[in-house]
C-alpha cells in the first residue's frame, strides 16, 4: 500500500506538471525527441548500464512532458525495460549553452534482475551545449527500482533532437507537422545459429507491433518501431528500434534501404546488455493512403549472442495526401490495476500480488467517433517486475452530453514477463471508458475491462483504470 500511495503522488504531481506545461497560448510548441546513456556507479546487478529512448512535448518555457523508455545497455541484463512518463524543464544559459533537470516515474524489469515490484524512480540533472537543432549533454542522475538491488547513482550523456512538430492542443488552428505515418508490423525472426540464456538453441519467433514515420524529405524518413513476441519462441521478448530509411523513385512502387539502432531483450533470449543494430532494405507500395512495406532485415546484438534475419510486413496510414488537413490525437496517461484470475501465474510461480500498472496510450481518429489506438502498459506494484504489455485496435467513442462521453476498445497485442502466463504472448482486450471534460484539453477518465490470452487459459484479469486524456490537434 505504501508503494501504491508513493506512486499515485507521483503520478498525480506529474498530470499536474502537464496541464501546467501543455502549449494552451503557444502558436508552435515542439516535440524533443532524446537519446542517451548512463553508466551506474555500483555494481548491484548484472545491470551496468542503462540506454533511454525519450519523446517530449515542449512548452515556450521549457517545461516538457512525455514518454520515456529505459534498457539494460551495459553489463548482462539484456531484456530489462522500464516504461514510464518523465517531466522536466529545460533552461537556457546565453545563447548556446543549457541546464536540463527531470524526473522519470515509470515501471518494469526482466532479465531476472527485479524479483519484486518493478516502480522505478529516476531524477537526473545534466548540461550540455546546443548546436542548431541538436543539443549533447552530460550529467548525473539516481536510479531507483523497487523490489530489486538497484539504486545507483549515474553517469551519462544525452542527445536531444527538436523534430519539428507543431501541435495545435484541444482542437486549435495554426501550425503543422512533418509527423507521416502510422503503421503496424508484423515479422518473423529466423535465428542463424542463437542461442538462449539457458543454452538452448533460438527457435523461430513471431512478433507484431507498430511504426511511427517521420518524413524528413521525399527520400529520408525516420522511424521508431516496437515489437513484442505473440507465437514461438521466446515469450516476453520485445525490442524498440530507432532509425533511418532513404527511399529512391517516384511514383507507387518505391525500393528502399534502412538501418536502425535500439535495445532488446527479454524471453532468455540472449542480447547481452540489450543494445541492438539492423540493417534492411524492400519495397513500398503507396497507391494512397492506406500503404504497404514488404522487407527484409538482418538484426544482431552488439555484445550478445543473437542474429537473426526477419522479413516484414508494415502495413500503414499516410497523413495529408497533397491537401492541408488536420488529424485529432488524443494522449492518455494514468494507472491501471490487474484484478488476477486463478490461472494468471504460470505453475510454480509464488507471489500472488494483483498487478497495479502504469499506462500510456495514443489515439487517432479516423472519424470524429472512430480511431485507432496504441496502448503500453508497465508493471510497477503487485510483485510483477518486468510485465509489460503492448496493444493495439480499434475504438469507438459516443457523446453523452457536452461534457460526457463512452468509449469502447478492441484490441490485439502482445504482453508477458514475471511469470504471468501469457500462453506464447498473444493478447486480446476490450474495455469500457467514461470520460468527463474538465476542459477543451482535459479529461478525467475512468474505465473497465479484460484482457485475455488469445490461445484461451491462462492470464484473464479484468481490470480498472483511472487517468486522464488530453486532445490535440496536427496540422498537416
Amino acid at each position: 500500500m505504501k508503494i501504491k500511495t508513493i506512486c499515485l503522488s507521483n503520478l498525480r504531481a506529474a498530470l499536474l506538471l502537464l496541464c501546467l506545461a501543455a502549449p494552451a497560448h503557444a502558436e508552435r510548441p515542439n516535440l524533443v525527441f532524446r537519446l542517451g546513456v548512463d553508466s551506474l556507479s555500483y555494481n548491484q546487478s548484472a545491470i551496468e548500464g542503462l540506454s533511454g529512448m525519450s519523446l517530449f512535448v515542449v512548452s515556450p518555457r521549457g517545461y516538457y512532458f512525455g514518454e520515456s523508455i529505459y534498457s539494460a545497455a551495459l553489463g548482462q541484463g539484456g531484456g530489462f525495460f522500464v516504461g514510464g512518463a518523465e517531466f522536466g524543464k529545460t533552461t537556457p544559459i546565453g545563447e548556446r549553452f543549457f541546464w536540463d533537470a527531470s524526473l522519470f516515474i515509470g515501471g518494469g524489469g526482466g532479465a531476472a534482475q527485479v524479483p519484486g515490484d518493478g516502480l522505478m524512480l529516476r531524477p537526473q540533472v545534466h548540461a550540455g551545449v546546443t548546436f542548431g537543432r541538436m543539443r549533447l549533454g552530460a550529467g548525473v542522475a539516481w536510479t531507483r527500482v523497487s523490489g530489486s538491488e538497484i539504486s545507483s547513482p549515474s553517469f551519462g550523456v544525452t542527445l536531444s533532437r527538436q523534430l519539428d512538430l507543431a501541435l495545435v492542443s484541444g482542437g486549435g488552428t495554426g501550425g503543422r507537422t512533418e509527423f507521416s505515418q502510422m503503421r503496424v508490423r508484423y515479422r518473423p525472426y529466423i535465428p542463424l545459429g542463437s542461442t538462449k540464456r539457458n543454452g538452448q538453441p533460438l527457435q523461430v519467433m513471431h512478433l507484431i507491433g507498430g511504426e511511427m514515420i517521420f518524413a524528413e524529405s521525399e527520400q529520408r524518413e525516420t522511424f521508431i518501431v516496437a515489437v513484442g513476441a505473440v507465437a514461438g519462441d521466446a515469450e516476453g521478448y520485445a525490442d524498440w528500434q530507432l532509425g533511418q530509411r532513404f527511399l529512391l523513385g517516384q511514383g507507387a512502387f518505391r525500393p528502399y534501404a534502412e538501418a536502425a539502432i535500439g535495445i532488446g531483450g527479454g524471453g532468455a533470449v540472449e542480447t547481452g546488455g540489450g543494445l541492438i543494430a539492423s540493417i534492411g532494405a524492400g519495397l513500398r507500395w503507396q497507391p494512397g493512403r492506406l500503404g504497404f512495406d514488404l522487407g527484409i532485415s538482418a538484426i544482431t546484438s552488439i555484445n550478445g549472442d543473437f542474429l537473426v534475419v526477419s522479413p516484414t510486413l508494415n502495413i500503414g496510414l499516410a497523413f495529408g495526401g497533397g491537401q492541408s488537413q488536420s488529424t485529432e490525437w488524443q494522449i492518455s496517461t494514468g494507472l491501471t490495476q490487474q484484478l488476477p484470475n486463478a490461472d494468471f501465474r504460470k505453475a510454480g510461480v509464488s507471489n500472488t500480488g494483483s498487478p497495479l500498472m502504469i499506462d500510456i496510450k495514443i489515439d487517432l481518429f479516423l472519424t470524429p467517433s472512430l480511431y485507432l489506438s496504441g496502448q503500453a502498459y508497465t508493471a510497477l506494484a503487485g510483485g510483477a517486475g518486468g510485465y509489460q504489455i503492448g496493444l493495439f485496435g480499434l475504438g469507438y467513442r459516443h457523446k453523452l452530453a457536452p461534457r460526457w462521453s463512452l468509449s469502447g476498445e478492441a484490441l490485439v497485442g502482445a504482453g508477458g514477463g514475471a511469470g504471468i502466463d501469457t500462453k506464447g504472448g498473444l493478447l486480446l482486450a476490450y474495455g469500457l471508458d467514461l470520460d468527463y471534460a474538465l476542459t477543451e484539453r482535459i479529461l478525467v477518465t475512468l474505465g473497465a475491462g479484460q484482457i485475455m490470452t488469445m490461445q484461451g487459459g491462462g492470464m484473464a484479469p479484468l481490470t480498472a483504470n483511472i487517468g486522464l486524456k488530453l486532445p490535440f490537434t496536427t496540422l498537416h
